[in-house]
């Protein structure tokens, strides 16, 4: 078969073919949504970019791996400011960049990887960019950076943030304010990231010496809904002895639930109190303004764009894994529990 070429990838997208040359070049004036369409044109037609098609300055191209979402990426505000991050160091640094978009059918090398195409490989998130994928790609002796997540099977370099930190700041907030029964909402198991939090969790009940209730851990019940949190919650209510309290492993969860909390005549914080993670604008969902976990989600990016920068340089470093700090912040839908007759 012919070669798939940037018309290809234009009509496919539905876009001009000079949106596509501006997108691989990593040049400005495409929007987010736009960039999203022509990545998943490309992995669909399996495009890969010519070294000699990038800007005549640039060191060569950077391929990003990012897990196919069921949103597009500006609905997710983490790897959004990621991706940002990324992208705006790898221009400052000279590197164009290709996007392949890995899906769970994906079982082979990306073609980005399978034809030396790249001079080296960011791997943006879990789920589907699985400890296997990741052996694969190392196992081809080329420059990787995992971000977000790391490899069980492989020593590679990765950039994370301290998930299981920013989980037990959030149950300890919620301790301090005198709650005893804290529910979890957690997400799907096949992201390490929403493990770690969990375990977060676990720990901080455990340390101030409550038992941990099975019944108060909520398994993800949201797969193929847009919003999650919503059936979650209201399984939790339903149960005889409910919590009084939950901590949400994302921001859009909390907001879900909160959804399902109004539904039930309840009032955030006044009957019950929520805190979630990532950190989304406050403006962005409707009153309570969200107590959350927070990171340095642009540095994260810029951070993991020049780790893979120097191992390109220099490959014989030995692998790290550079954790990034996270705060709890403190907002109006969390409250001591309501006081009972």
């Amino acid at each position: 078969m012919a070669r798939p070429t940037i018309t290809d990838v234009a009509k496919l997208a539905g876009v001009s073919p000079s949106a596509v040359s501006m997108y691989l070049n990593n040049r400005p004036g495409i929007g987010v949504e736009t960039q999203v369409r022509i990545a998943e044109a490309i992995d669909e037609l399996g495009y890969v970019p010519r070294n000699h098609d990038s800007r005549r300055k640039s060191k060569g191209f950077i391929g990003l791996l990012v897990e196919k979402l069921p949103t597009l990426l500006t609905g997710d505000l983490f790897y959004a400011d990621v991706s940002t991050g990324i992208q705006k160091e790898a221009e400052r640094i000279g590197y164009s960049m290709a996007v392949s978009v890995i899906s769970e059918s994906t079982k082979a090398l990306p073609r980005l990887v399978a034809e030396d195409s790249v001079v080296g490989l960011l791997a943006l998130g879990g789920g589907d960019i699985t400890d296997e994928l990741l052996q694969l790609i190392a196992n081809r002796k080329m420059p990787l950076v995992t971000v977000d997540n790391q490899s069980n099977l492989q020593a590679v370099n990765s950039v994370v943030v301290d998930n299981y930190r920013g989980a037990y700041q959030a149950t300890q907030h919620l301790i301090e304010l005198g709650h005893r029964r804290i529910g979890i909402i957690q997400g799907p198991k096949k992201y390490k990231s929403l493990t770690e939090r969990f375990h977060g969790y676990v720990n901080a009940l455990v340390e101030a010496g409550f038992a941990v209730d099975r019944q108060l851990v909520q398994q993800p019940m949201s797969s193929g809904y847009p919003n999650k949190g919503y059936r979650e919650m209201k399984a939790l209510l339903s149960l005889p002895d409910p919590p009084t309290a939950v901590f949400a492993v994302s921001d859009r969860t909390a907001q879900g639930a909160i959804s399902a909390l109004r539904e039930a005549g309840l009032q955030v914080p006044r009957d019950f109190s929520i805190v979630g993670y990532d950190d989304m604008p406050p403006n962005a969902y409707p009153p309570p303004a969200l107590t959350t976990v927070t990171s340095e989600r642009l540095a994260m990016g810029h951070i993991a764009m020049q780790r893979l920068h120097r191992i390109i340089n220099n490959p014989r470093y030995v692998p790290i894994q550079i954790v990034m700090p996270c705060q709890l912040v403190i907002r109006d839908s969390s409250a001591p529990p309501r006081k009972t007759k």
